[in-house]
């Protein structure tokens, strides 16, 4: 099928490029616009001295439905991690292990982590046990693909709020809380509790959704969908508004002038949404104003060996040890493809105020200061890295506050607000994640497809 229709796609992150090459597999006449020189979004990749560095999103989980279906049409492999994800978390002067899998051996070692009672004491334990039990029990409402099960658990609060009322506040603050924060980039009191809730049955309870990457890592994913893409998106092409008259998108303004489409797939965060569409509904703009995103400030190291303890991905530091260091993570046991053999790359993360902080700080000082910080924990750190790399980003992740989720997928079942043609993608429009970023794009399609065919 082929149409004379014209499609315009703002935005080449995950979502945009899903949405284009889901209408030009089907025929329609798309272009992408894309503000940055490169596509991806915040899928960022960079190599240094053959350390390939994963700025943005780095790993799929084999829960995430979607995009291990693209992956396959792409014709990219997806692969899990080579070991158990093992981590460490910080408490009373040293670490203590979670380990990875279902295996009786690591089973046992978490478990002589958690009924030693030095990470959590027995009421904490006990609200583990709890909360567990709890997702457990609602696994199947979990879902990173279709959100709409689980819109019962949205509502309103944070989850700082929900262990507050419902389940008590030690294991989060020093089992469950440094993990959401290693994944999200900010505090329990930011995160709405139903968001929460899925990423952490999926990242940690869960013994089936294993983390694993596109062969390549996750910038090969994106190449391959920018290739499927085709000269459909065009870089460095900056929209400075979304044109809407008469109750209808017309086309953006870029700095070349009108495009004229008969619908527009707004494929940016929803910051940028408010921009660049300042004439959307107010229904819809007030509902954008909700959606909020973590900050964080990124370190990473190559060095010539991890100074975690052997096999271990990641640490964390809950916030009441009073580190500058939120966690740190090793890529090198993740994906040891991505750096030269035998080395190691140290991802040391700085999230909300202090990575503010940061962000005014030359990138000397910025790693002057937090190798001095990572030192201090691990001397066997090397004080001379092979090289540094600091990346700020002011809007991370998606998360989603307390009662978004219910008000985004209403909005978007009613029409973004009766603007015919307009539709919205981003990973902001599902549980946040890779996986809805791709999902929300793949239903912007649909969407814009099925109202053209209808006129």
């Amino acid at each position: 099928m082929t149409s004379d229709k014209k499609i315009l796609v703002v935005g080449a992150g995950l979502a945009g490029l899903a949405s284009a090459y889901t209408l030009r597999k089907n025929g329609f006449d798309v272009t992408v616009l894309e503000a940055a020189s490169h596509p991806g979004g915040r899928v960022v990749r960079r190599n240094v001295g053959g350390f390939q560095i994963e700025l943005g999103a780095n790993m799929f989980l084999e829960t995430y439905a979607a995009a291990g279906q693209m992956a396959e049409e792409l014709g990219v492999p997806l692969k899990r991690t080579p070991v158990p994800i093992h981590s460490g978390i910080y408490r009373n002067g040293r670490f203590h292990g979670l380990y990875g899998d279902n295996r009786p051996g690591n089973l046992w070692k978490t478990a002589r982590t958690i009924l030693s009672f030095r990470l959590l004491p027995p009421r904490g334990v006990w609200q583990a046990v709890r909360f567990a039990r709890m997702l457990q029990a609602r696994k199947d409402d979990l879902s990173f693909d279709d959100h709409s099960r689980m819109l019962d658990l949205d509502t309103g609060e944070s989850v700082a709020e929900f262990f507050e009322t419902k389940i008590g506040t030690e294991s989060l603050e020093w089992l469950f809380g440094p993990g959401l924060t290693g994944y999200t980039f900010a505090h329990p009191e930011q995160i709405g509790a139903a968001y929460a809730m899925a990423t952490l049955w999926h990242v940690g309870l869960n013994g089936v959704a294993w983390p694993c990457l596109p062969e390549g890592g996750i910038g090969a994913f994106v190449d391959a969908l920018v290739r499927a893409c085709g000269p459909s998106v065009k870089l460095s092409a900056p929209v400075r508004r979304i044109v809407l008259e008469d109750g209808a998108a017309r086309g953006a303004v870029t700095d070349a002038g009108l495009i004229e489409a008969d619908a527009v797939i707004c494929a940016t965060t929803a910051t940028a949404a408010l921009e660049i569409a300042p004439d959307l509904p107010p229904t819809v703009g007030d509902v954008l104003r909700r959606v909020t995103y973590s900050k964080c400030c990124r370190v990473f190291f190559g060095v010539d060996s991890s100074p975690f303890p052997q096999g271990w991905y990641a640490v964390a530091f809950p916030r009441q040890t009073g580190t500058l260091v939120a966690g740190m993570s090793d890529a090198a046991v993740l994906a040891p493809e991505t750096v030269p053999k035998g080395k190691a790359l140290i991802d040391a993360l700085v999230i909300d105020k202090q990575a503010e902080i940061l962000f005014a700080l030359s990138d000397d000082r910025v790693r002057e200061r937090v190798l001095s910080e990572v030192l201090g924990f691990f001397p066997e750190m090397s004080r001379e890295p092979l090289f540094t790399r600091v990346h700020r980003w002011p809007e991370a992740m998606c998360l989603a506050p307390g009662g978004t989720m219910t008000a985004l997928y209403r909005m978007r079942r009613e029409g973004f607000g009766g603007v015919k043609g307009l539709f919205l993608a981003g990973d902001y429009m599902g549980v946040p994640s890779v996986n809805a970023a791709l999902q929300s794009g793949l239903d912007a399609a649909a969407a814009a497809a099925e109202c053209l065919r209808l006129g």
